[in-house]
């Protein structure tokens, strides 16, 4: 799928985006529900107020640091 100067709110449940590629788009209050994201790429994405639950994460980085690690950064820290 392939989405191009969209200016909705996404909502995504239940889905396979593993490998994805997101770059230069407003996902800003879109939410992701059980979905998988393993391995997608978010370029130059503002991601303000996003709800991602219940996701499968594997390999995503932000800044080049794996999400996985900054999760667990942040919850030892609690």
């Amino acid at each position: 799928m392939k989405l191009t100067d969209t200016q909705d709110r996404i909502e995504a449940v239940d889905a396979g985006l593993s490998g994805s590629v997101f770059r230069d788009v407003d996902l800003s209050a879109s939410t992701f529900s059980d979905v998988n994201l393993a391995g997608s790429r978010f370029e130059n994405v503002n991601l303000g107020d996003v709800d991602i639950s219940d996701a499968n994460l594997t390999g995503m980085r932000i800044r080049g640091i794996l999400v996985s690690d900054l999760l667990s950064a942040y919850e030892g820290q609690s």
